[in-house]
């Protein structure tokens, strides 16, 4: 009698474990999203403030403008849960050509050169986790 009583009592316990991760599982997916996010809103940001400065030439403007399309074009899949690296391959390129080729004010360069090794890094972690790993975060 007192076996089965354990019994039951370890198997509501695992299934009550079980069906709490399952209910808080949407709940991580979404603060890592907002997580992510974040990183590309930067990112935008550092943009817009690097273009506002008012000696760039046009080529420079036009650099910036396909920054900020292919990041754009990355961010709209990105917010209907779709993860397209072939678009984030692309806003990491012209990226790399605003920090490579444009007349910048020295701490818009770093502030850019940051997001890009943050773009880097988290294409990195996707390509090869793909999923969501609670461990991965940005500093």
């Amino acid at each position: 009698m007192n076996r089965i009583f354990v019994t039951i009592c370890i198997a509501s316990a695992l299934s009550a474990v079980s069906a709490f991760a399952q209910y808080d599982r949407p709940y991580a997916d979404r603060d890592y999203a907002r997580q992510d996010r974040g990183l590309f809103d930067k990112t935008r940001m550092d943009l817009e403030r690097a273009s506002a400065y008012r000696y760039a030439s046009h080529s420079d403007r036009k650099r910036f403008d396909e920054a900020r399309s292919k990041l754009f074009d990355f961010e709209s899949r990105f917010d209907q849960g779709r993860y397209d690296r072939h678009e984030l391959d692309g806003a990491i390129d012209r990226l790399q050509h605003v920090v490579e080729s444009n007349s910048l004010d020295p701490r818009d360069r770093g502030s850019l050169s940051d997001d890009l090794r943050r773009m880097r890094d988290y294409r990195e972690f996707r390509n090869h986790h793909g999923e969501r790993d609670y461990a991965y975060g940005y500093r």
